[in-house]
């Protein structure tokens, strides 16, 4: 692996058992910002559901990851070391605990029943190492009730906390799939969790258990529509683009095939200015029905309709100036190809690369790191590895096996 400079978080180990996308995306976090992750993968080369490698989810075995893939650089996994070890083993126990005992971290997003009946809960783990912090990221968390061992997926884990139920357009009772973000919601939960618990451990010389359920970590996403049936017994549904007290708000076609622009007018004064705009090829925005903020939102389809025999006239970025001139926020839906030329993400600040392998092309676009630190610039630093491509050096090096043990180990299936 290349050298790295000292991130924010050199000199913390990180022990990851993440698996789809919750749980290795918080690993490549703190790898990213400069700790040493150690990845806890299977000896039979599979690694269970991970985005990471060539394919989809789920392919990143031994034999899945190519560092000349440019998946391998954008992956979850990426610049992590990776140990396989056979947890059910006790031998396989025995080595985990030496690598607890000389670590900060341990991040899993199991559900609340797999560590303990590993016989490594964090009961065993503390007792191993007094200052290990364990992060769990659960489903539904580890606190005793009925939902306590339910094991889902991410759309699954949506639609059990409710979120599925408000999530459609506005004039259909179906409910619509959406990307499953309650992974990533809780990875960032769980950063910041950890990150105030270091603090706390350099002030008490203890770590501690975070017990996350992911699903509580993403509620806050549907607060107004619980509150609104707390306090006043409303059942919300889909509401598709719209917003209950803001119109016009919402996507609206342009020129061309398939393109789109997001437009909010928050307040009467952007109105205003609004439909002064719209007033040059829409007659049908001076209607009264839309003078106050109530008429608009009792008549949206109408307005819907007024608007978007404006917006076609003029492709989404041209439109999206005029209206931005104007103070009023409005930003083409873009695709992939439209989002990689876009100046605004182009003008960001890239993040330090300090990856030597020649299949890399600093040159290339690649996933970032959101954080721009004044001091201490988070970097990639390598691709995803292999299946167990830094047992040797983890097993010697860091933990003091000899090489015929390692070996013995290899023979028997333990690593």
């Amino acid at each position: 692996m290349p050298t790295t400079t000292d991130g924010p978080l050199s000199g913390i180990r990180v022990i990851d058992h993440g698996h789809v996308w919750a749980g290795p995306l918080l690993g490549m976090s703190f790898k990213d910002m400069g700790a040493e992750v150690i990845k806890i993968q299977s000896p039979t080369g599979g690694s269970g559901v991970s985005m990471a490698g060539k394919g989809m989810a789920g392919t990143a075995t031994r034999d899945a990851v190519d560092i000349s893939d440019p998946m391998a650089y954008h992956a979850f996994d990426r610049g992590k070391k990776s140990l396989s070890l056979d947890l059910q083993s006790e031998d396989g126990k025995e080595i985990y605990k030496k690598l607890v005992a000389v670590s900060d971290v341990v991040v899993e997003n199991f559900s609340a029943r797999v560590m303990p009946s590993l016989d490594l809960g964090f009961d065993v783990l503390t007792r191993v190492n007094p200052k290990i912090i364990l992060a769990s990221l659960s489903a539904t968390g580890a606190t005793d009730g009925p939902w306590r061992d339910l094991v889902t997926y991410g759309p699954s884990l949506a639609a059990l906390y409710g979120i599925k139920s408000v999530l459609g357009y506005h004039d259909s009772d179906h409910p619509q799939e959406d990307q499953a973000d309650l992974d990533p919601t809780a990875a960032g939960h769980a950063f910041f969790a950890i990150l105030a618990a270091l603090e706390s451990r350099d002030a008490t010389g203890r770590g501690q258990h975070i017990d996350i359920a992911q699903g509580e970590a993403c509620i806050q996403r549907i607060a107004e529509p619980l509150m609104d049936y707390f306090l006043n017994g409303r059942v919300a549904g889909p509401q598709g683009n719209r917003y209950p007290a803001t119109a016009p708000h919402g996507y609206y076609q342009t020129s061309g095939p398939d393109q789109w622009i997001s437009i909010s007018v928050r307040n009467q004064e952007e109105w205003e200015a609004f439909r002064g705009l719209a007033l040059q090829n829409s007659e049908n925005i001076a209607n009264s029905k839309f003078e106050t903020l109530q008429g608009r939102l009792d008549n949206q389809n109408e307005l819907d309709e007024a608007i978007e025999s404006w917006t076609k006239d003029y492709t989404a970025m041209q439109l999206t100036k005029i209206l931005q001139k104007s103070k009023i926020p409005a930003y083409p839906v873009m695709g992939a190809l439209d989002l990689v030329n876009d100046e605004n993400l182009n003008s960001l600040h890239r993040t330090n690369i300090t990856v030597t392998d020649e299949n890399f092309s600093p040159d290339s676009l690649y996933r970032g790191v959101i954080w721009k630190l004044e001091k201490g610039q988070g970097e990639i630093t390598g691709p995803t590895p292999s299946t167990g491509a830094h047992n040797v050096e983890i097993l010697i090096d860091l933990l003091g096996y000899e090489e015929t043990q390692v070996l013995e180990f290899q023979r028997n299936g333990i690593i």
